[in-house]
């Protein structure tokens, strides 16, 4: 992605619902290390090898470097293994990080995107797009980063190529997930105009703001966004400073009702992403020497003890004739460790099954999720079907 691109494709969640929306210019060291596994898995499918063939290699991204290890490989392996499928599977042509221009699409004069994987197949055009991290899963459905890659695609290689439908991917191997979405054209070419008008709307007012969970999740601004903090104080419901004044509030019912309370649920992840990002803003502005009026920087708890060095320590300890049980903890491998060997090989094939048979997995805690959610809905039965009725006969005669 070019540098100069104010209108990214992976930005645009955030830029097509508020004109405000600001990318974060200092990263983080996750999105170092999905830029890593996005190199690695670049190289595999480039060179037709398999990303084994890379481990305990370094790799540079960003400010950090990191090395290509058991995890990243059986990751990204299972990317570049679904990636060749399709194209195997479709006869399609593959690029890999394909460099292009959305300047058709957003307007911006030089500005380009760069998409994981482009497959050209015959009447269908195949987005795949990798994502490393172990955050919430991605849906490809509706999902305006890859429509945007699409759209620019489609501009790039229509004249040759005869697309009917677009396949969009989304590849979170960490999570075990993938969400496919095909879209007719003609519907994708109604998202072209949709990305105009909403364009056309911000440039006419760029000083407006549109608050929401979507567009601000990812928001640089949002720590200091006016807007934002007057939509978290509606949507609690009152104001911050009556809340805090200890006085007594009349006529207030002890439970919200249920549409207040869901109300309040919806807003939820909203509330919780801003309260982060002002508690950062807060430490990195007192870390810079700006002093934020009412709070100071004090030193946190200790961390964990450790050697400074683990050879001298063993050799002390083995000259204080320390027993051997007493020295040393161990801890048999977990079972994601023993997977990892079976893929290494180190497990063999007839061996794997064996210990499967000993691995058991409990299910999932129940969780509150949207009822958009693709999952199905758990059946609860109330609290009061699981008690068994022991009301006395005498509690329903009639004494009178």
């Amino acid at each position: 992605m070019s540098t100069h691109a104010q209108r990214s494709p992976s930005g645009a969640s955030g830029w097509l619902e508020c004109a405000g929306w600001a990318s974060d210019p200092k990263g983080s060291k996750y999105a170092d290390e999905g830029t890593a596994a996005h190199e690695l898995a670049a190289l595999s499918l480039e060179r037709g090898t398999d990303p084994r063939d890379f481990l305990g290699q370094q790799i540079q991204a960003g400010e950090n470097t990191f090395t290509v290890d058991d995890e990243m490989v059986l990751a990204v392996g299972d990317y570049v293994s679904y990636i060749r499928d399709v194209v195997r599977g479709t006869n399609g042509a593959l690029m890999v990080e394909q460099r292009l221009s959305i300047e058709a699409i957003t307007g911006e004069p030089g500005a380009h995107g760069t998409s994981d994987a482009v497959i050209l197949a015959p009447g269908e055009l195949i987005i795949a797009d990798l994502k490393y991290g172990r955050g919430v899963p991605v849906e490809a459905d509706g999902n305006p980063q890859l429509q945007i890659y699409a759209l620019a695609a489609m501009d790039e290689f229509s004249l040759a190529h005869d697309f009917t439908s677009v396949r969009m991917v989304i590849h979170q191997p960490r999570l075990g997930a993938v969400s496919e979405w095909v879209q007719p054209v003609e519907e994708l070419e109604e998202f072209r105009a949709t990305i105009k008008k909403r364009i056309a709307i911000h440039d006419a007012n760029p000083e407006a703001r549109n608050p929401g969970t979507k567009q601000c999740q990812w928001c640089a601004a949002k720590a200091t966004c006016s807007a934002l903090a007057r939509k978290v104080q509606d949507e609690v419901g009152a104001d911050f400073d009556d809340l805090t004044s200890g006085e007594q509030v009349e006529n207030v019912p002890a439970m919200l009702p249920d549409v207040n309370l869901a109300s309040a649920m919806k807003a939820a992840d909203l509330i919780e992403s801003w309260l982060k990002a002002v508690r950062a803003e807060v430490e990195s502005r007192l870390l810079a020497g700006q002093p934020v009026p009412g709070f100071k920087l004090v030193q946190g708890k200790k961390g964990n003890r450790k050697w400074t060095n683990e050879q001298e320590a063993e050799a002390a300890l083995k000259a204080m004739r320390v027993k051997h049980e007493q020295m040393y903890d161990y801890s048999v491998i977990s079972p994601t460790t023993a997977e990892k060997l079976a893929k290494a090989e180190v497990i063999g094939p007839r061996q794997w099954p064996k210990l499967q048979a000993l691995i058991t997995q409990a299910d999932g805690k129940p969780s509150v999720a949207p009822e958009t959610d693709k999952r199905p809905a758990l059946v609860m039965s109330a609290v009061a079907d699981d008690f068994q009725d022991v009301t006395s006969p005498l509690d329903t005669c009639d004494l009178a």
